[in-house]
């Protein structure tokens, strides 16, 4: 009960403050396990997860918080409520990592930023291997996404001028990593990193696209398009 009214309250909220548009929803799968993964720009991001239908209506939607975020009483509150998991970004948080686990395997969806952190310009950063690892071990489908409009400082700008945010959520066809392979990790997890990451930047402006901008797969993936 307390889950419905905290979605519905963060509806009004997105309702009013944003105007949002989102491309390819069809491409997230209803059935089976899903990694949906994203770029990461602005506080929003994590707070708009549940007020998109698709996920809202998801009976095992898996969303992991940053650790800080379990000082701030309200936030705690509303995230315990909302069933997420907080996360410790700096050290191996083995006991998270194993619910993520249990709850992808039992047909879950996560909803994840493989950098690991806002991007302090909205232009992507070098991401960490944590979305390839668990694509890899539980088979899950990756469904990209690209989200723009909803910058930190952008936010803050428009809020004080009682502006609505424009907001864009690009949601690509899903893909599958082969299995975690028993030897050449490093290299089998740097590989797929990227390739996820590139397919994130796919879907973004030009001036999103940061570190990647000038990959090789990145290149291929355009030029398909």
């Amino acid at each position: 009960m307390i889950r419905k009214f905290i979605i519905f309250l963060l509806k009004v909220f997105f309702g009013i403050t944003t105007k949002r548009e989102i491309i390819g929803m069809d491409n997230i799968p209803t059935e089976g396990t899903v990694i949906l993964a994203g770029n990461h720009i602005g506080i929003l991001d994590g707070i708009m997860v549940p007020t998109i239908p698709i996920l809202a209506k998801h009976p095992n939607l898996i969303v992991v918080v940053a650790e800080k975020y379990e000082q701030v009483p309200l936030f705690r509150w509303a995230i315990n409520h909302l069933n997420f998991m907080f996360i410790d970004r700096f050290n191996p948080d083995v006991k998270t990592l194993k619910k993520v686990l249990t709850q992808l395997n039992n047909n879950g969806i996560l909803v994840i930023a493989p950098e690991g952190t806002r991007s302090p310009n909205a232009s992507l950063i070098e991401a960490k291997s944590g979305s390839a690892y668990l694509a890899a071990k539980t088979g899950a489908q990756v469904v990209p996404f690209g989200v723009t409009g909803t910058e930190d400082r952008e936010r803050k700008i428009r809020f004080k001028k009682f502006q609505r945010l424009d907001v864009k959520i690009n949601v690509g066809t899903p893909f599958k990593i082969p299995p975690l392979p028993r030897i050449d990790r490093e290299e089998f997890l740097e590989k797929y990193t990227d390739e996820i990451m590139c397919q994130i930047a796919a879907l973004l402006p030009a001036s999103y696209r940061g570190v990647y901008a000038n990959h090789p797969r990145l290149k291929e993936i355009l030029a398909a398009a």
